[in-house]
């Protein structure tokens, strides 16, 4: 706790005292509540939570700050979620997760159902021309692996 209390700038007992016994307002004043353990380590995952999610965002507008040259675009790098088509205008980190998620789900069925599969045909000498599916997602996924997401 004293760790966490430092790196964000708080006095460990005032970070305790939060996470285990709470004020929740109740009518017109705050009361102290106790937690049980499963509600503090609740908290404390919520917490966690939510400065990864500040700190992604804040690094997202740092990132894209420092990139912004004023000029047209003509590339980009895309993590598709084609499983969901969900389209949001603004996403988060646990969306990128998601989606980093399903990339590597469908990395690993295109290349057991296409890859693999071509192999075994060239294996077992049956006439087959090899067809490239442009499904080869390795590069997408070695960039957020790479970074340690």
């Amino acid at each position: 706790a004293d760790k966490v209390a430092y790196l964000m700038g708080l006095n460990s007992a005032d970070l305790l005292k939060a996470l285990c016994y709470p004020r929740v307002k109740v009518g017109n004043e705050y009361v102290t509540k106790g937690q049980t353990v499963q509600q503090v380590m609740n908290s404390v995952m919520a917490l966690a939570k939510s400065v990864y999610e500040k700190m992604f965002l804040w690094m997202v507008a740092r990132i894209n700050q420092m990139l912004d040259t004023k000029q047209p675009r003509a590339f980009f790098i895309g993590v598709l979620d084609i499983a969901g088509f969900e389209i949001f205008d603004f996403n988060s980190l646990e969306q990128l997760c998601i989606n980093f998620t399903n990339e590597k789900l469908q990395q690993f069925f295109n290349h057991h159902m296409f890859v693999l599969e071509q192999e075994e045909y060239k294996k077992e000498g049956i006439d087959w021309e090899f067809i490239d599916f442009g499904m080869d997602l390795a590069a997408c996924i070695e960039l957020i692996e790479k970074v340690g997401l």
